[in-house]
């Protein structure tokens, strides 16, 4: 059975949504409440946690895991795109694939790569 009551657009989800939007980029939850709050005053953490839940429930969001990280959460695209963490402000931004090649040479006989996941450490400077 769906739950009509999860799917239901309020100002709150419309907010986080928006934070998503206006910086392109995967964000935690207490980057989400500071960017989401300009638009619904009073937005506490436990709503955007909340949101945060039902969103990945309905596929509206994604997460990404960096080791030794908390999640972050970006809006579904159609392809993975390579990670850059800041290393200064501990921010996640998402690189162009075409912009980084991973070439694995020398791989064991019999070996085949599934998949893989590429996170860039650095600092960014605006």
């Amino acid at each position: 059975m769906l739950n009509t009551k999860s799917l239901r657009s309020t100002r709150q989800r419309n907010a986080i949504k928006n934070a998503f939007s206006k910086t392109g980029r995967p964000l935690g939850p207490k980057e989400i409440l500071d960017i989401a709050s300009a638009d619904v005053q009073n937005l506490g953490i436990a709503t955007v946690y909340r949101n945060i839940k039902t969103m990945l429930e309905q596929h509206d969001l994604m997460s990404v895991e960096v080791p030794g990280q908390p999640s972050r959460y970006y809006l579904p695209m159609a392809e993975k795109h390579p990670l850059f963490l800041c290393s200064k402000t501990n921010r996640a931004f998402f690189l162009d694939p075409k912009s980084v090649k991973v070439q694995l040479t020398n791989l064991p006989k019999h070996f085949h790569v599934n998949h893989s996941e590429v996170i860039v450490h650095g600092e960014y400077h605006d």
